[in-house]
């Protein structure tokens, strides 16, 4: 045989073999995702920072209730926001701003023209004279009128909140020992039908009360300022003078930096206030991880469409 020949055969084998290395590898080879489904681009290690950023959002903007473990009070009542103490353009382009963030994350929306507000929201050039005068008028806006009773942040909101039974019953959601008469250990509060996985009782917003410091508001715009109070309102907040280290509309009248500072609900804010309202009520010892979970996922489908 030639030389020539040889070699010609040799490549020929070589070939071959690489071909059938080729198909081997491929047979072992796991397939390749199928392209176009968020899942293929949504790494491991993104899902556990949402998992993470979901339980520390929820923990830092929202306050839970005073009365049941791991429960958050929303809007069962259409919410009616009224602001007082600005021109009446302003003040309705705010009112007009939160009722339309209301309908977008579901929350239950009086559409009467005029609607009896249960929400008020105040700009005042002196918030703490307000203060005391709402709890010496109306000291059930301001949870019993019994504390709290001290303005410290530029924009501060108070709660009015039911712990309502499966049967209907409701009493004012406040700690224990804020309860007039005192009572000699828990109170036997409602009667409930519970079982393991639902204590019988939800809580649920009753009004809303923001005071807004006029001098801070300067020089924001009522676009940000309706935002910023729509967040408030939609849900009990859980800090006010704590910058969040990521971008939010709660960190608008702090001093946090371009970075982690929007002028308008960000794509967090959303997620809270839609898991907020989309998690069902019951059973009610699984509100927070339902309500986690909500928000998790709301922030993978954000990070695959990006």
């Amino acid at each position: 045989m030639k030389r020539r020949d040889v070699t010609r055969n040799g490549a020929r084998m070589f070939a071959l073999f690489a071909m059938m290395l080729a198909r081997a590898a491929l047979a072992q080879a796991p397939k390749p995702p199928v392209t176009g489904e968020p899942e293929t681009v949504y790494s491991d290690a993104q899902r556990q920072k949402d998992i993470s950023a979901s339980r520390w959002i929820v923990d830092s903007l929202l306050r839970p209730s005073f009365s049941i473990d791991n429960v958050y009070a929303r809007w069962k009542l259409p919410v009616c926001p009224h602001v007082y103490g600005l021109r009446p353009v302003a003040a309705w382009l705010i009112e007009h701003r939160i009722r339309a963030v209301a309908a977008m994350v579901g929350a239950p929306l009086d559409r009467d023209d005029p609607c009896v507000p249960n929400i008020g929201i105040v700009f005042t050039p002196d918030p703490q004279a307000s203060l005391n005068s709402i709890a010496d008028r109306a000291p059930l806006l301001i949870e019993g009128g019994n504390q709290k009773l001290m303005v410290r942040y530029p924009v501060q909101a108070w709660y009015a909140s039911f712990a309502v039974s499966n049967n209907g019953h409701r009493i004012i959601d406040i700690p224990w020992e804020m309860m007039t008469p005192p009572l000699d250990g828990p109170p036997t509060m409602l009667a409930v039908d519970s079982t393991r996985l639902s204590t019988g009782v939800h809580a649920e917003m009753a009004t809303a009360t923001v005071l807004v410091d006029s001098k801070a508001a300067t020089g924001k715009t009522t676009g940000e300022l309706a935002d910023y109070l729509a967040m408030m309102v939609l849900g009990q907040a859980g800090q006010y003078g704590k910058c969040l280290e990521t971008a939010s509309i709660t960190n608008l009248m702090l001093d946090c930096g371009p970075e982690n500072t929007t002028h308008a609900l960000s794509h967090i804010d959303i997620a809270l206030l839609k898991g907020l309202y989309q998690m069902p009520l019951e059973p009610e010892l699984l509100q927070k991880p339902r309500l986690l979970a909500i928000v998790r996922r709301t922030l993978e489908a954000d990070d695959a469409a990006k």
